[in-house]
C-alpha cells in the first residue's frame, strides 16, 4: 500500500531531533571540527544549489544577516553567462559574511536589484521566474515585519512559480510563530539539523516539504551531543495492533468502556474506532443507555455489535470520558468516583471532562509521586486553555495556547509528570515526563482533512483501544495520532471525508 505524498518529506528514516537553536550547534561544529562560517555557507548554498534546475529563471531574495549571505553565496554559484538570475536585495547586506558574499557574487556579473526598485521590478518581471529563493531572514527572526518587506513577501507568495525557503522561511520565529505575509514555501532546506520553528502548526502552511542540508560534517557529527528539545515522528514509527497469536479470544484483546452523555454521537464514533482498531469488546456507558439501546435497536443508533450499560463492566480494562459528555458538574461526578477506585484501569480524558471542577485534584491522584497513570488526554487548544485555568496553571485564550503551545504542554506535564498529554493541532505536540525530563514529541503528518466534527472523537477511540490492549500511555498516543494521520492522507477528497470513512483508512493502514 502506497499513501499518498506527505505534506512534509524526510530524508532519514529513523526518529529525528529537533532542537529550538542550531545557532549552538553551529557554532560548537566551528570549534570542534575548524570549520570556517565561509565553508559552512557554501555547503548551505551547495545545498540550496541542488534543488535548482539548470535551465530555470531564478529570484533570489536576500536580507542583511548570514542568511542573505547564503543567497549571495548561491546567487555567485549558479552566475553564468546567458542565465536569467536576479538577486533583490530586500534588505542591505550587514554582517561581514554577507558583505563578503555579496561583494563576491556583484564580481561575477550578478544582476542586483535594490529594495527601493522591487515593487515595480516584480510587477514588471515577476512572470518571468520559473523559481524565487527565500534567503531574507533566518532563525533568529521575531517580531513583525515592516510595510516595505510585508509588500515584498504579498509580492514574493503571489508569483506562480516554485518557493524555496533557506534554512526557514521569512516571518517564522524560533517556536514557528509568523509574522503576518509570512514568505509560503513549497520546499525548506534547514541547515544542520531540524529546528522546533519547522513545526508548529502554522508553520505547516509555511515550510512545504523540509530537507535537512548537511553543512560539511556528517549530520550525526554537526548534532554532536547536544540535547534536542523534542523528537520527531515519523510514518516509521507507526506499530498497529496486529495479532500474533493464533490461540486467542475476544478476551485477550481488552475491553474497552466509553462513556457516553449528552451527544451520544461523539461516544459512538469514538466506540467504532476502538472496536476497528483492536479491542476484543466495546462497550457504551451511559444513564439509562440499555433502555435506550432497546427503545433505538430497529433504527440502529446503536450499531449491534457494540454493548451497551449502565455501569462499567467488570472487565474493563480501559475507559474513554469526555466526548459529547456535557459540562454539568453531574454529568462526570459518577465517572471520576469510578476512576478514582480504580486507579489501575487506563483511561483516556478527551472535550467536556476538562470543565470539570474536579479534573485537578483527579490529576493530582492519578499522577501523584509522578507514578504511571497510564492517563492519555487529548485536548484541542480551546480545551486545553480550560484544562491549564482549571488545574491552576494560568489563564490563556485560544491564540495564547497555539502560539505558546510547546511551552505550555511541557509546563502541564510537568505539573503532572505521570500523565500524556497529545494537544491536538494541525502538528500534532504529544508530551509526557520521561527519566525526569518532559519530553515532547511531534507528528506533523496529519491532513487538512481532519478539520470535521468527529475527527477528535475518532482518535480518542484509538487512543482507548490501544490502552485496553494493554499498550503503555505513550504507546497508545503515539500511535493512535499517527495512524490517525496517516489515515486521513488517505482521504481521496480533501474535504470531505467523515468520521467512518477515517475509521475505514485506519483499517487499511
Amino acid at each position: 500500500m502506497k499513501l499518498k505524498e506527505l505534506h512534509i518529506f524526510f530524508i532519514m528514516n529513523f526518529m529525528q531531533k529537533i532542537f529550538f537553536d542550531s545557532r549552538i550547534l553551529d557554532k560548537a561544529a566551528r570549534d570542534a571540527f575548524g570549520l570556517t562560517e565561509d565553508i559552512m555557507m557554501e555547503n548551505a548554498a551547495m545545498a540550496l544549489e541542488k534543488e535548482l534546475k539548470k535551465d530555470e529563471a531564478i529570484l533570489i531574495a536576500t536580507g542583511s544577516g548570514n542568511n542573505g549571505g547564503d543567497g549571495w553565496a548561491l546567487a555567485r554559484r549558479i552566475c553564468s553567462a546567458g542565465k536569467k538570475l536576479t538577486v533583490l536585495e530586500a534588505l542591505e547586506a550587514k554582517s561581514p559574511a554577507c558583505l563578503l558574499q555579496k561583494e563576491r557574487a556583484v564580481k561575477c556579473g550578478v544582476n542586483v536589484v535594490n529594495a527601493r526598485d522591487a515593487e515595480n521590478f516584480l510587477n514588471e518581471n515577476g512572470k518571468d521566474f520559473d523559481c524565487v529563493v527565500d534567503c531574507v531572514f533566518g532563525s533568529g527572526f521575531h517580531g513583525e515585519f515592516t510595510d516595505e518587506i510585508k509588500c515584498l513577501m504579498q509580492k514574493l507568495n503571489a508569483l506562480e512559480c516554485k518557493k524555496i525557503a533557506c534554512d526557514i522561511p521569512s516571518g517564522l520565529d524560533s517556536y514557528g510563530n509568523a509574522a503576518e505575509d509570512f514568505f509560503a514555501a513549497d520546499l525548506t532546506v534547514t541547515m544542520g539539523a531540524l529546528k522546533l520553528g519547522l513545526f508548529s502548526s502554522t508553520a505547516k502552511d509555511a515550510c512545504g516539504k523540509i530537507l535537512v542540508a548537511d553543512l560539511g560534517i556528517d549530520r550525526e557529527l554537526f548534532e554532536g551531543g547536544a540535547e534536542e528539545c523534542a523528537m520527531l515522528l515519523e510514518e516509521s514509527d507507526l506499530s498497529l495492533p496486529h495479532r500474533k497469536k493464533q490461540n486467542v479470544n475476544k478476551g485477550t484483546f481488552g475491553h474497552t468502556a466509553i462513556v457516553a452523555g449528552e451527544k451520544t454521537g461523539a461516544a459512538l464514533i469514538a466506540a467504532n474506532a476502538a472496536l476497528r482498531f483492536g479491542s476484543g469488546l466495546v462497550t457504551l456507558v451511559a444513564k439509562d443507555v440499555a433502555k435506550d439501546a432497546a427503545k433505538n435497536a430497529d433504527k440502529k443508533n446503536i450499531p449491534c455489535e457494540l454493548m451497551a450499560g449502565d455501569e462499567f463492566p467488570a472487565n474493563t480494562s480501559a475507559v474513554g470520558l469526555g466526548m459529547g459528555l456535557g459540562r454539568k458538574d453531574e454529568d462526570s461526578e459518577a465517572y471520576l468516583d469510578f476512576l478514582e477506585k480504580n486507579e489501575d484501569i487506563p483511561c483516556l480524558l478527551d472535550a467536556d471532562i476538562f470543565y470539570s471542577p474536579r479534573i485537578k485534584d483527579f490529576l493530582k491522584k492519578r499522577t501523584a509521586c509522578g507514578k504511571n497513570a497510564s492517563l492519555v488526554l487529548t485536548p484541542h487548544p480551546k480545551e486545553f486553555s480550560v484544562l491549564l485555568e482549571n488545574c491552576g496553571l494560568g489563564k490563556y485564550s485560544t491564540g495564547e495556547v497555539c502560539t505558546n503551545a510547546f511551552e505550555l504542554a511541557k509546563k502541564f506535564c510537568a505539573c503532572f509528570p505521570g500523565a500524556v498529554l497529545l494537544l491536538k493541532g494541525a502538528v500534532v505536540l504529544i508530551a509526557l515526563t520521561e527519566n525526569g525530563r518532559v519530553c515532547v514529541y511531534a507528528n506533523p503528518h496529519g491532513s487538512n482533512a481532519l478539520a470535521k466534527g468527529g475527527s477528535g472523537d475518532v482518535l480518542s477511540g484509538l487512543v482507548a483501544s490501544l490502552l485496553a490492549q494493554g499498550w503503555s500511555a505513550k504507546e497508545s498516543a503515539v500511535n493512535a495520532s499517527l495512524a490517525h494521520a496517516l489515515a486521513s492522507r488517505l482521504a481521496p477528497c480533501d474535504y470531505a471525508l467523515t468520521p467512518l470513512e477515517l475509521i475505514q483508512h485506519v483499517c487499511e493502514l
